[in-house]
């Protein structure tokens, strides 16, 4: 269903990093620009956001939104969406839902406020959360059924028919024939490893020092792998003194940030995602879109994104034994990586491409906006 008309949208991102949700913006304002509507970028001064923004010529409004609610913040921001009006503001942290939604709120200009939860952690039980999520955000979306499951259960005032899902997509044109000659000869100059690849933030939830410690044990440690991690954040030395405590040198290969992931993606042979708690699993969509199988835990969204025993090997939820076992499984088995990893390239082409995305966000924002304005009885697809 495309929209009868177009809308005028702001996405407001007060984070300061470059991560999914940050990548989630671009790819949504550039989408829903080439259908036809108008969309702006709100973030702080500086932001690896407001360059890639600007990169895709998205429209970049560069604010400082430090105090959550306060007025100095609030009231000039309702004074600009008063003069400069949106049909849709759409906020990605919480707070910016205090600042930039608040502010659409008292603008007055009949505003649809959409709210995003990017990680399925349960919502506060404190009455300010209660009442932004429902005095302030007329919706909430939400990346995964897990993530809709746990916010819902965290917040049972919170009407289940005012939250939808919108799985993330990804660019599928990148991964059509992806070259990883230069990372495959910097991943395994010796031709004889096979490369267990992680990518995301280094950061203490995702147990990357789990995942070093699993594969130094006596089962995995003789094999013939070496482990690449690109990516950067605040646990980046401890991983470092981590990889050569166990004894790890010249095994384990920091990459750094990784702009074209997809050819990164493509000179691995086994991505391993040790998290329990996953927003949207971008990187296990990806590393299947590059032909890659998978090995983490049936947690959180994980087996939305992937499945068991096709596409990917799933642990139970804390049995890191498990996890270590079907690391082995891929390593040792270039048959089973292959079986796996080509399952998961039809099944991420299948479901997970980014034009799926922008049309199933059209059929919220057209919903919302019908709800809004036409009789009873229609509510967002």
């Amino acid at each position: 269903m495309r929209s009868l008309r177009s809308f005028r949208i702001l996405v407001a991102d007060s984070i300061r990093i470059w991560g999914g949700a940050q990548r989630f913006i671009v790819e949504l304002a550039d989408g829903l620009t080439r259908r036809g509507h108008y969309v702006a970028v709100q973030t702080s001064p500086g932001t690896p956001l407001a360059t890639r923004a600007r990169e895709r010529r998205i429209p970049v409004r560069e604010v400082r939104t430090r105090a959550d609610s306060a007025p100095w913040t609030v009231f000039p921001l309702a004074v600009r969406l008063r003069r400069e009006p949106f049909d849709f503001v759409i906020t990605t942290f919480d707070k910016d839902l205090r600042t930039t939604g608040l502010a659409a709120r008292l603008a007055g200009r009949g505003t649809i406020i959409i709210h995003t939860r990017e990680c399925d952690d349960p919502v506060k039980d404190k009455p300010r959360y209660r009442w932004f999520y429902t005095r302030v955000a007329d919706h909430i979306l939400v990346n995964s059924q897990a993530t809709l499951d746990t916010t819902l259960s965290s917040a049972p005032w919170l009407d289940k028919t005012r939250a939808s899902v919108l799985y993330k997509g990804i660019d599928l044109g990148d991964y059509a024939d992806p070259d990883p000659g230069p990372w495959r000869r910097r991943l395994d100059p010796t031709g004889d490893r096979v490369v267990v690849g992680y990518a995301g933030q280094l950061i203490g939830r995702k147990r990357i020092d789990v995942l070093m410690r699993l594969l130094a044990s006596p089962e995995l440690a003789s094999l013939p792998w070496c482990l690449a991690i690109a990516g950067k954040g605040p646990t980046e030395n401890h991983l470092r003194e981590e990889a050569g405590r166990l004894g790890l040198d010249g095994r384990v290969k920091f990459c750094g940030f990784v702009d074209a992931v997809h050819q990164w993606m493509a000179a691995i042979d086994v991505f391993a995602l040790p998290s329990f708690i996953e927003g949207f699993g971008y990187v296990l969509a990806e590393a299947g879109a590059a032909g890659k199988p998978s090995v983490a835990y049936r947690a959180s969204s994980i087996p939305e994104v992937v499945v068991d025993g096709d596409t990917a090997l799933l642990a139970p939820k804390g049995d890191d034994a498990a996890f270590a076992a079907n690391l082995k499984k891929l390593i040792v088995d270039a048959e089973l990586r292959h079986t796996l990893g080509a399952a998961a390239r039809r099944d991420v082409f299948q479901r997970h491409g980014l034009d799926s995305m922008i049309e199933r966000m059209e059929r919220i924002l057209t919903g919302l906006h019908s709800a809004k304005t036409d009789p009873p009885g229609v509510s967002p697809a």
